[in-house]
């Protein structure tokens, strides 16, 4: 949203904008308030839906979150919290770019030094996804599911 802002200030400087170069701005007013509720609940559910992630993961495999002799499970949970929440926030202002560029490149190269991808294609492939699907509406899963199948694609094997 606020990229596509950017470039309609700067392709329009000097004349107006064309209809066609507005209807970005149509789409997002549209759906604002679905994204909004989306977000809201996601807020509130955020931090349970972690703990119900590594919980699973850890019934599954006892030792999932140990690298060497320590156990990780503390940082993994900051990690899948910080994701979640930047998740939403990239719903809310329909920023996939910037979630792409400013967290999930970055934080794919965390997930390959650390051999996480399995863990990651549980956590961003299955467990997340099916988590969204039960909290929120299917018009606020629509807004949604971009987020998610991004963070899939990058962070999966």
């Amino acid at each position: 949203m606020f990229r596509q802002l950017n470039h309609l200030t700067v392709s329009a400087d000097g004349r107006y904008a064309r209809a066609e170069e507005l209807n970005f701005l149509r789409d997002y007013l549209a759906s604002v308030d679905t994204r909004i509720s989306a977000y809201e609940k996601i807020r509130a559910e955020g931090e349970l839906m972690a703990d119900k992630i590594q919980a699973k993961q850890k019934a599954e495999n006892p030792h999932c979150f140990h690298y060497g002799q320590r156990d990780h499970s503390e940082i993994c949970r900051r990690d899948l919290v910080d994701a979640i929440r930047l998740s939403a926030s990239a719903m809310l202002f329909a920023e996939l770019d910037l979630m792409r560029d400013n967290f999930l490149l970055w934080y794919r190269t965390i997930v390959k030094a650390f051999n996480y991808e399995t863990m990651a294609d549980s956590t961003y492939g299955k467990l997340l996804p099916a988590m969204i699907k039960q909290l929120l509406t299917p018009e606020e899963q629509r807004v949604m599911q971009p987020v998610l199948a991004l963070s899939s694609s990058i962070l999966s094997k």
